[in-house]
């Protein structure tokens, strides 16, 4: 049997839709704070651990494809990448910041449960979560912003990363990144840094390998699913976000073959930046609202997997009026994207 007809290379029609599951996984994975905020110990809700795993994999399949594109063209420049994420990246985060900063200041004021209290945080703290240590837990006034942070600078840093990464053979970096993935680290750098790096070896080979047998993806989704329900531990937890991840990949790439599916993803595109900014806030209000209502575990269950999809909608009626009514500003704030 010849394995090689179980392998392809992601096009760019799969990357875009790989982007466009990973936004919904990362919206699903913040309406898991529900349970958070309603006290209700995780092994409780052991059934949706499955749903959570395939929601945290949104941020790796991000990073693993911003090192694939970094590198993908072969015609890398170091000044020009950092001047264009200036525009795209740096200039979304400020501005981006200084407003949820604004609501939280003034959120506080009228509902403190509901925000940080700022007068916990000292100038160090401002100085070390904006512009300083890099993966580091920011305040939650930050919503998802810690990933446009740690991707600047992991831009910043490919001025090493990517001659390294270049003379580096395979067999020796992708089980090295595998061991970082593994290790006993904060998640934050697992979900960043061996997946951008293992982006960036990718992109040099200018292809992504992406399963295309349907009983191995089928298997990847039921494994991935199924570990974290079945065994409790960090263990169990990092592979079947790997194996999800994996599975993203793979699943975009089997549906963009579809010519329908494709012309749906190039329209729905343009919005993954703009609610992967704009969502958080709609959504832990939400949540903290349904936590104080004291609602039962199994209306929290369909909440947690209801709520996604009415913030997304929420997000696009925001996103179309607002590009809408003050088109400039709505670039300036999306880095220059529309």
């Amino acid at each position: 049997m010849d394995s090689s007809k179980n392998f392809t290379s992601l096009s760019s029609d799969g990357a875009t839709l790989a982007k466009i599951i990973a936004t919904f996984s990362v919206v699903l994975t913040h309406s898991y704070k529900l349970f958070k905020y309603m006290e209700v110990d995780n092994s409780t809700v052991f059934y949706l651990r499955g749903f959570h795993a395939f929601a945290s994999c949104g941020v790796p399949v991000f990073f693993l494809l911003s090192g694939y594109f970094l590198t993908f063209k072969g015609n890398w420049d170091y000044k020009k990448n950092i001047k264009k994420k200036v525009k795209s990246l740096v200039i979304p985060y400020l501005l981006f910041t200084a407003l949820y900063a604004i609501i939280s200041c003034v959120g506080a004021l009228a509902l403190p449960s509901f925000f940080d209290n700022f007068k916990e945080f000292t100038a160090n703290d401002w100085i070390m979560h904006l512009f300083g240590i890099p993966f580091v837990i920011a305040p939650s006034f930050y919503g998802p912003l810690w990933f446009v942070r740690e991707l600047l600078v992991l831009n910043i840093a490919s001025v090493i990363l990517v001659p390294v990464v270049k003379k580096i053979p395979g067999y020796i970096l992708l089980p090295a990144m595998a061991v970082v993935y593994f290790l006993p680290i904060p998640q934050i750098i697992r979900y960043s840094i061996p997946f951008f790096i293992v982006g960036m070896y990718f992109g040099f080979k200018k292809s992504i390998p992406v399963i295309t047998n349907r009983f191995y993806v089928v298997g990847l989704f039921v494994v991935g699913f199924a570990v974290p329900i079945i065994f409790e531990g960090e263990l169990a937890w990092k592979i079947s976000v790997l194996l999800m991840a994996i599975f993203i990949i793979t699943i975009s790439e089997m549906l963009a073959v579809e010519n329908n599916i494709r012309k749906i993803a190039k329209k729905a595109i343009p919005f993954s930046f703009p609610i992967y900014l704009l969502h958080e806030y709609p959504m832990t209000t939400t949540m903290r609202l349904l936590a104080m209502k004291h609602i039962s575990v199994p209306l929290a269950t369909a909440a947690f997997l209801i709520v996604p999809f009415l913030i997304i909608a929420l997000c696009v009626i925001v996103i179309l009026v607002w590009k809408r009514l003050l088109p400039k500003t709505f670039s300036v704030f999306t880095g220059g994207r529309y």
